[in-house]
């Protein structure tokens, strides 16, 4: 597999291709215990949520969407080094940005890896983490207790790995290499890193935006970038994206090429709380001039624009309503806003909460949608939205929908 296409300039035009990973054992590693620490609320059962998650990509299939997944790229990108270099440097890697400091433990855990002879398998190991119970007995007192907890892992899993959304965001068709907010992530970006470094599909041949690395200042998540249209960026200031990594974000984008329609971005701060996590938490578009928003950002909403003239970034504040924010940049003559949870402040928190304004669009007009979030469902219908709805209970425990779960490698460029 060496010709995969990177080209995604909206949100909204035929969907051609995705990248996605199915959650599996991972889920099995949530504790109690870990959980909080993990991002999730509650347990989900493993087994519902494959099935609810193999329906949403039956629904991807059946409209003609090309799948590829993220594990077996990585796999890919590692046996496409025929000295084994990459394979080692990238668990080292994978060590030092889960954190693992003891030497004794790390060197451990690099043989444990190294020893998995199958890429693939490599690579869901790493996903689902290392159970102490799954070691020797006499290995078992290198690895002590952690974070105060009871904890049974060597080596922590990563179920958030499914809103494959945040690690890396393709923008045109560049990749921006995000830095992600909380720790229980951070472990992810590896992979991203392995794809576009050395997957022969796009090594040397993809411009990457690689973020500062300073995670406690300038992280920014996927879930925050939505790509109004070929000219404009939206980007959420939020509880996971930092202002200063948007300038830096932005910055590269200006001055790194593969971005050339590129004019602006625009920074939209929204409430940092765990609810609003990211922009597409509570704002996501259906069609070229209609939008889905959770009415509890509307009045809070402050917009920067970030333009780089002269070589410069220089940024202003925006002044005006939210559709008329959206129709200047859009270049709509009028924007139609659904309110997700309709007029009712309860419906509202209850349907932002399961996710109801998280749609991922197939095409202008026809998204993915939670089918639990009733009120907002018929209220995007009213509009003449096309709906495939996927019935879920266990994947919204991880406080993500369709949009998260996406993440698009190429749309047609209209």
């Amino acid at each position: 597999m060496t010709n995969i296409k990177l080209q995604v300039n909206s949100e909204v035009d035929r969907l051609r291709s995705i990248m996605l990973h199915k959650p599996q054992a991972e889920l099995d590693n949530l504790v109690p215990d870990n959980m909080k620490r993990l991002l999730f609320d509650d347990l989900p059962d493993t087994l519902m949520a494959g099935s609810e998650y193999d329906q949403y990509v039956q629904i991807l299939k059946d409209q003609g969407v090309k799948i590829y997944y993220l594990e077996n790229l990585v796999a890919e990108a590692l046996d496409a080094d025929p000295t084994g270099k990459c394979r080692e440097d990238f668990i080292l890697n994978f060590l030092q940005v889960h954190q693992v400091t003891d030497p004794a433990q790390r060197n451990y855990l690099a043989d444990y890896f190294l020893a998995i002879p199958q890429s693939l398998d490599l690579v869901l190991q790493m996903v689902k983490g290392v159970r102490k119970e799954d070691l020797p007995a006499s290995t078992k007192a290198l690895f002590r207790m952690r974070n105060g907890e009871n904890d049974f892992f060597a080596l922590d899993p990563l179920p958030n790995l499914y809103f494959t959304r945040d690690p890396f965001t393709i923008i045109g068709n560049t990749v921006s290499i995000n830095t992600m907010y909380s720790q229980a992530r951070v472990p992810e970006v590896a992979f991203a890193e392995c794809i576009f470094h050395h997957h022969p599909a796009f090594k040397d041949q993809v411009v990457i935006h690689q973020g500062t690395g300073d995670q406690g200042l300038s992280h920014v998540e996927g879930g925050d970038i939505l790509l109004l249209n070929p000219e404009t960026v939206a980007i959420g200031v939020s509880q996971r994206t930092r202002f200063e990594a948007i300038l830096y974000l932005a910055e590269s984008l200006f001055t790194r090429g593969g971005t050339q329609d590129l004019r602006r971005v625009l920074a939209f701060e929204i409430p940092s709380k765990r609810a609003y996590m990211h922009l597409d938490t509570v704002f996501t578009q259906l069609d070229t001039d209609c939008f889905v928003v959770h009415p509890g950002i509307e009045g809070v909403l402050t917009v920067h624009e970030i333009t780089y003239p002269n070589g410069l970034c220089q940024t202003k504040e925006v002044h005006g309503t939210l559709e008329e924010i959206l129709c200047r940049y859009t270049d709509q003559d009028k924007i139609r806003l659904i309110k997700c949870g309709g007029d009712s402040p309860v419906d509202a928190e209850r349907e932002q909460w399961n996710d109801g304004a998280n749609t991922l669009a197939l095409a202008p007009g026809e998204v993915i949608v939670y089918a639990r979030n009733h009120v907002t469902n018929r209220l995007m219908e009213a509009e003449g939205i096309k709906l495939h709805k996927l019935g879920v209970s266990e994947l919204a425990r991880g406080r993500g929908g369709p949009h998260c779960m996406s993440m698009p490698f190429s749309r047609d460029f209209l």
